[in-house]
């Protein structure tokens, strides 16, 4: 069946599905890469401004504080006016806010600049809409088409922050996100107006999916009323123990994010040696984005995360040593596998609890509305403690505690038990209230 879908495919043409992908893909390095390349900036600022990390942290917390409200907000206006009107205008404060950045003179500057406009507003568009765009686009080959994306998520921090390091050091400054911001937003504008909400906005249909099978899959597709209401859901403590997991784990190696090249330069490491590491971390990041999706789906939540927290955790301990380049780029690896495979797999483990009937986006939505918000905390706390102690000692310690701390939701959740729901769908208030004690 699959050898005919794809046979059957290529003697089609290209389909419109891989241009699509493409554009995603685009989008997504650009995006997550200047999003990522936060670190990179922290001591060329205390350079050039004199303001102190603490204080230059508050910009990385913006980003991710200002994406909480998107987060919740982007799905809906998407559905009422498309996914491309919303990724278009996503470019525009893109290009906007690297433009302005480059003429920030004040923290405060920075801080609307940088912290809302790019980073905030102009990146978090993209890693919200493009995985439900292709999901319409990929009938077949679905899970590749994401798993390619979440790998470019990766590969943008680790290309991009070399090239606005390296265009700080040749033209300073202000002109590097001239000379950076305007050929990525071009890149974003482009890929926006090539990209389409829909197959049936160019006459066609999902790939994989053919003439005289859509109306059959369309009317086995169709489901009746959600039986898991969002209400069902809330009130169950799996769901905030996920969004719990979530924030701890991502403030957790949002210090490390924020100020692992600072750390390293402070060793002694090369500006552009150090900027390597934040790269290897987002290297080492694409092979568990891809892998522990499936492994998500085959072991399920409790397993999976345990393993994603633990691997992201346990390598810190490195960085209280860590004294030369080979040192932090053995902890970038380890650190790198386990930070990429504790984000991907929420989706699928939202599927797994709740059913596929359930208000998976609105669920969904929370989560990463948590993960912002552990964001926003664990960049803003590593330069605070940095700022107290003198040293990125206890900003270490910090991460140390989130990521071990977010082992105690994840033991928590129930075990995975293929084609049992956590919360099923119910008739009687006393049915429900069982379904959730049982969780």
């Amino acid at each position: 069946m699959a050898g005919s879908t794809v046979a059957r495919a290529r003697s089609q043409g290209l389909h419109y599905a891989w241009v699509v992908l493409a554009c995603a893909v685009a989008m997504a390095t650009v995006a997550a890469g200047i999003r990522n390349s936060f670190a990179v900036l922290v001591d060329p600022l205390v350079a050039q401004y004199g303001w102190s990390r603490g204080d230059i942290s508050v910009a990385y917390a913006l980003v991710y504080v200002s994406a909480v409200a998107l987060s919740l907000l982007a799905g809906a206006v998407a559905d009422r006016y498309g996914s491309r009107r919303v990724i278009l205008a996503g470019s525009l404060l893109f290009t906007a806010g690297m433009l302005l950045t480059g003429t920030a003179t004040q923290l405060w500057q920075f801080y609307v600049y940088y912290g809302v406009l790019l980073g905030g507003l102009g990146t978090t568009i993209f890693t919200m809409l493009l995985p439900v765009v292709l999901t319409r686009w990929f009938h077949a080959r679905t899970g590749m088409a994401l798993g390619l994306m979440w790998v470019a998520v990766g590969l943008g921090p680790v290309v991009l922050p070399f090239l606005l390091r390296w265009a700080i050091s040749l033209v300073g400054w202000q002109q590097a996100f001239t000379l950076i911001g305007i050929p990525t937003g071009i890149v974003l504008l482009t890929a926006g107006l090539l990209l389409r909400n829909k197959p049936e906005d160019k006459g066609l249909m999902p790939y994989g999916l053919f003439a005289g099978q859509g109306q059959a899959a369309e009317t086995a597709a169709t489901p009746p009323a959600d039986a898991v209401t969002f209400a069902q859901v809330r009130s169950n403590r799996s769901f905030w123990f996920l969004v719990l997991v979530h924030a701890l784990g991502c403030a957790g190696h949002s210090i490390i994010l924020a100020h692992v090249v600072s750390m390293a330069t402070l060793k002694g490491v090369p500006g552009l040696v150090a900027v390597g590491v934040l790269s290897a971390i987002s290297g080492a990041s694409m092979v568990s984005r891809f892998g522990m999706s499936m492994v998500t789906e085959r072991m399920g939540a409790r397993f999976t995360l345990a393993v994603a927290l633990l691997l992201q955790t346990t390598p810190l301990v490195l960085l209280f040593w860590a004294s030369d380049t080979w040192g932090f780029y053995l902890f970038a690896v380890l650190f790198g596998f386990g930070f990429g495979g504790e984000m991907v797999g929420f989706p699928i483990i939202n599927r797994q609890f709740y059913g596929e009937k359930a208000p998976l986006n609105r669920i969904y939505s929370f989560e990463v509305a948590g993960a912002m918000m552990g964001m926003a905390f664990g960049g803003w706390l590593g330069g605070a403690l940095f700022d107290l102690s003198g040293s990125y000692t206890w900003s270490i310690a910090a991460a140390l505690v989130c990521g071990y701390a977010g082992l105690v939701p994840v033991l928590l959740l129930p075990a995975h038990q293929p084609g049992r729901l956590v919360v099923a769908a119910t008739t009687s208030a006393g049915a429900h209230q069982a379904a959730t004690r049982a969780c």
